[in-house]
């Protein structure tokens, strides 16, 4: 293989990109049922453009994932699917929450709220063909700030001031003095700005309705990405726990409107959260579910054709594939970081040590992230199938664990969960393991790479 198609099949192979409804890569896992089950248990979209498309109400859904399991790209086909004039004929409005919001820091409803309504306003102005600096200026923005300087003068003065109010969400982002103090102001008039944020999306609203739109849907997407760093990531996960505990009563809108939330919120509040599984790979027996393998296959030859990849894998590219897909445990954004790293290695056919390389550098990944005291933790989830939570002890270890996907999540009727499969070779896991079935009286065996 010559550079310039190395070149294009790496770049091909992005784990971090989502893709668009109508990307040549895009597959849709969720498009065929085998013996009346689905890889990921449900048509996703189905799942949630059915609440949205029944209610006479506005709806707020919590919706989250393990990073990389294909959210983003569900949600935009989500989307696509909203805006047909055949149906709802909803504007959507996504935004990229990694744009707007600094998520290594705790968040608030002030940030998140000033956030929607401005993406909002930008939309609905793209949609009334009056885009630009100017339009802007005239916006929610500039409103809010002229409300927060008049509700706390102190606001508009020295290191406090905001030159452009238009930028106030990035200004939010960026200076953390500023953001303190405007989570101080609101919170100490907090119906007052709900109430005029919520009274800005009805008239905008109105407004696409009139540029010729059934309505608005809001997507807050990549809010699952907020953990903080190594010295805050309780904190701010807790913060998270806060603002959409308890059926995030202040993040309903008057409009329909999706949050993706940390996968670690699960471990904190069971119900309440749509959680996309994993592709199911294998049953909770362990037998092989091949029609999940076989998605699988799919989304890899949608990005490298089998001819491509069988010069790549050599004579044992259906074998080796497959075993990486195994591998992978059903997490989509895995398989395409192994296709990457096939791709990069500079000798093909792949040898058998640059094969056994690529894995091995998977294991060590996740022997990395495993603390020696979640391995008791871990082998109850891996014997019981379900995440179990005693004590606070216990929801760190779910957090740490679900955060870098150590622990999946599967649906057959019914969901459940188990280890990644990797993580059952480390010793340490594996011994717990078969203490945890010896006093259960399961003996050896069982599932061990769901």
């Amino acid at each position: 293989m010559d550079f310039a198609d190395r070149k294009l099949y790496y770049n091909r192979c992005d784990p971090s990109e989502a893709l668009a409804p109508d990307d040549e890569r895009n597959v849709d896992l969720d498009a065929e049922a085998v013996g009346g089950y689905r890889p990921r248990g449900v048509v996703w979209v189905e799942r949630l453009a059915s609440e949205i498309e029944l209610s006479d109400d506005p709806t707020c859904t919590l919706f989250t994932g393990l990073p990389g399991s294909g959210k983003s790209t569900e949600l935009r086909r989500l989307l696509a699917h909203l805006a047909d004039p055949q149906g709802m004929h909803l504007l959507g409005v996504l935004v990229d929450a990694e744009r707007v919001l600094d998520l290594t820091t705790r968040v608030d409803i002030p940030d998140i709220i000033a956030a929607i309504v401005y993406a909002v306003d930008e939309k609905v102005l793209e949609a009334e063909g009056r885009q630009g600096k100017a339009a802007l200026q005239e916006g929610y923005l500039t409103r809010l700030w002229h409300w927060l300087t008049t509700t706390d003068v102190e606001l508009g003065e020295g290191e406090l001031a905001v030159g452009d109010a238009g930028k106030l969400v990035f200004e939010l982002k960026t200076r953390d003095s500023l953001r303190q103090r405007v989570r101080r102001t609101v919170a100490a008039n907090l119906t007052a700005f709900l109430g005029q944020a919520r009274e800005e999306l009805v008239a905008l609203e109105e407004r696409a309705r009139r540029a010729g739109w059934g309505g608005l849907i809001v997507v807050l997407d990549s809010l699952e990405k907020l953990r903080g760093v190594s010295e805050n990531w309780h904190d701010v996960l807790a913060s998270a726990e806060q603002v959409f505990g308890r059926g995030a009563p202040y993040l309903q809108l008057p409009v329909h409107v999706i949050y993706t939330v940390p996968a670690a919120l699960v471990a904190r509040q069971h119900q309440g959260i749509e959680f996309m599984p994993m592709v199911k790979l294998r049953h909770r027996d362990g037998t092989v579910f091949a029609p999940g393998v076989e998605t699988m296959r799919k989304l890899v030859h949608q990005r490298i054709p089998g001819p491509v990849l069988a010069h790549l894998l050599g004579d044992q590219a259906r074998e080796r594939l497959d075993e990486l897909i195994l591998a992978s445990g059903g997490y989509t954004r895995e398989v395409i970081r192994f296709l990457r790293a096939i791709v990069r290695e500079r000798q093909h056919p792949l040898s058998q040590d640059a094969y056994e390389r690529i894995l091995n550098e998977l294991r060590d990944d996740y022997r990395a992230v495993v603390p020696s005291e979640a391995f008791d933790w871990l082998a109850q989830v891996a014997v019981d199938r379900y995440l179990t939570i005693h004590d606070e002890e216990h929801r760190a270890s779910a957090d740490l664990m679900l955060l870098n996907n150590v622990v999946m999540r599967y649906m057959n009727q019914r969901d459940w969960y188990d280890l990644h499969p990797v993580v059952y070779e480390i010793p340490g896991v594996a011994e717990a393991i078969a203490r945890a079935r010896a006093r259960k009286g399961e003996g050896a065996g069982g599932n061990e790479s769901s």
